[in-house]
């Protein structure tokens, strides 16, 4: 085998072994917990066990689409476009999740002017329809 696959080859497993709580949903889990989650996908037939063909279609899934230009190779700046692409992904899903006020999986303007309307009024301390720099300063730990 080629040391540049050997290196590949590593660094997807590293990758994949520190990204792997983004396997799971983004809610803190247990360490077990999330074990146990990591395992159930991976166990694609449900059979109580993971075979190598399971393992690899889970590993896959996690960093498989890098190869943009499909040419059988990933380097370092299409696993990295990738790992972001991701987690920009699980940034959007955690947004939409937290402003979609009706639980259709979309944003509309309404649900986000709505969500900007209540940030400005936790800012506004004395109610004034005004924030200035000491509300601002009082107000930077307003999403806690």
């Amino acid at each position: 085998m080629k040391t540049s696959t050997k290196l590949a080859m590593a660094f997807l497993a590293v990758a994949t072994a520190s990204g792997s709580a983004a396997f799971a949903d983004e809610r803190p889990r247990e360490r077990g917990e999330r074990e146990n989650l990591r395992f159930e996908r991976a166990d694609a037939d449900s059979s109580g066990d993971v075979t190598f063909e399971e393992f690899a279609a889970a590993m896959k899934s996690r960093i498989g689409a890098a190869d943009t230009d499909g040419d059988g190779k990933m380097t370092v700046a299409e696993i990295a476009s990738e790992i972001e692409r991701m987690r920009a992904e699980r940034r959007a899903r955690r947004i939409v999740e937290r402003f979609d006020t009706d639980g259709d999986g979309m944003l509309t303007a309404a649900e986000i002017e709505s969500r900007q309307k209540k940030m400005f009024a936790l800012m506004d301390r004395n109610d004034d329809g005004k924030i200035v720099p000491e509300e601002m300063r009082q107000g930077r730990n307003w999403r806690r």
